[in-house]
């Protein structure tokens, strides 16, 4: 019954306060995040750590849901229209970002272990914060395109540069030899897998759509198709965030007509687990850590947004991306959560067997995204925002239920 209570509770606060923070302009998803904090260990301990660790099905469940709707909106005839712009971004703001990070905290303290491997959780941007913006706001246009396309594709690119740190880092620490397997065929074989597993489902769930007609039927069936697609992706050791993208990718090219209801049940049904999610992200943030962070934490702040600001705009400069997109990309990359934390535990968990070394590198990087992730997830939905704003793809009915306190909803 406390469980229950506390669902309750943090839904209704949760919803008060996302209301509050639109009607001063602030994305809903702060209000959610900072609810958690409040309701976290840092200060009220009414959901507790061990709490959280218990529902984490449920957090990944959440994401699951996050990676189906931003699959649904990457469209094939987007990705052929503009898809050599996504690209030369993808790779320009992610090896930017990677290269100032590793520059940084090279200098800074001499590790280059530390600073490579920092470097490649750097160039990970969350999906779930940026999108939920995109999703309130309601935006449209090249900028928005490019931000979806952008926050799907860099988990790709980010496990294939973890990949190649990792194992670098590894041999330095270690002093082994640099590991192909690790550098390159286990990132690929996530990805590659994701996509499978993604591909095949999404082909079984266009047939079976094609017999259920009810609007009950096909929000079970495809909350069904989701779930299966996570469990499948977590037992063989792949992304379900990923699998769940090409899940949404799939059928909303193959048949789009048919599939668009799949979406439409989904969307009316996920709005408390987003809720929830959010509050738990908040929940989980120690805000004695902040103090801790120290001047590595600060440089990686300061190295991931130059990173990915300057990356965003050459890249888009170089492939002749719109003038919003140039100018405006780069402010809307900057949230972080879900994989630099994952992966940041995988580096906790392996290099703590390398001795003094290894274990100061491990809490390092724990300490530092744990403590940055707090940081960027407050500030990231504002400033993308700010971005579809000044780029103009807010809708003009949505500006004005923003200036009339949401009146209009």
């Amino acid at each position: 019954m406390q469980i229950i209570l506390i669902f309750g509770i943090i839904l209704i606060l949760g919803l008060v306060c996302g209301r509050l923070f639109e009607k001063i302009g602030i994305p809903q998803v702060v209000g959610y995040i900072i609810i958690g904090v409040i309701l976290g260990d840092s200060i009220t301990h009414v959901i507790p750590h061990k709490l959280l660790d218990n529902l984490s099905p449920l957090t990944s469940i959440a994401l699951a849901f996050i990676g189906f709707m931003v699959g649904g909106e990457l469209k094939y005839s987007t990705f052929r229209k503009y898809g050599k712009q996504f690209f030369a971004i993808l790779f320009s703001e992610g090896l930017m970002t990677m290269l100032l990070v590793t520059t940084v905290t090279i200098l800074w303290t001499g590790n280059v272990a530390l600073g490579i491997l920092l470097g490649a959780l750097s160039s990970a941007t969350a999906p779930a914060a940026t999108v939920d913006v995109l999703w309130e706001y309601h935006s449209r246009g090249p900028l928005t395109s490019t931000i979806m396309a952008i926050v799907a594709l860099d988990d790709g690119l980010a496990l294939i540069l973890y990949g190649f740190a990792f194992a670098f880092a590894k041999a330095l620490v270690a002093n082994n030899a640099l590991s192909l397997k690790i550098m390159l065929l286990q990132p690929l074989i996530e990805i590659f897998g994701s996509i499978a597993v993604g591909v095949i489902l999404g082909f079984f769930l266009d047939k079976a759509s094609q017999f259920v007609k009810k609007s009950d039927d096909k929000l079970v069936i495809n909350t069904g198709a989701i779930l299966l697609a996570s469990g499948i992706a977590v037992y063989f050791h792949l992304s379900f965030i990923l699998t769940n993208m090409i899940l949404g990718f799939y059928l909303t090219n193959i048949n789009p007509h048919r599939n668009e209801s799949n979406f439409e049940s989904i969307k009316a049904f996920v709005p408390p687990i987003y809720i929830l999610f959010f509050i738990f992200v908040g929940a989980r943030v120690n805000l004695g850590l902040l103090p801790k962070m120290g001047m590595i934490g600060l440089l990686y702040v300061i190295g991931r947004t130059a990173g990915k600001y300057i990356g965003a705009f050459f890249g888009a400069k170089f492939s002749r991306s719109p003038k919003g997109v140039q100018k405006y990309l780069g402010f809307a990359l900057l949230s972080q959560a879900g994989v630099a934390i994952g992966l940041a535990l995988d580096i906790y968990q392996n290099f703590g067997q390398f001795g003094v070394e290894g274990a100061q590198i491990g809490n390092t990087v724990i300490n530092v995204i744990a403590a940055t992730t707090f940081l960027v997830q407050i500030f990231g939905p504002p400033l993308v925002k700010f971005a579809i704003s000044k780029a103009g793809e807010i809708p003009p009915q949505n500006k004005k239920d923003l200036t009339s306190g949401g009146k209009n909803d």
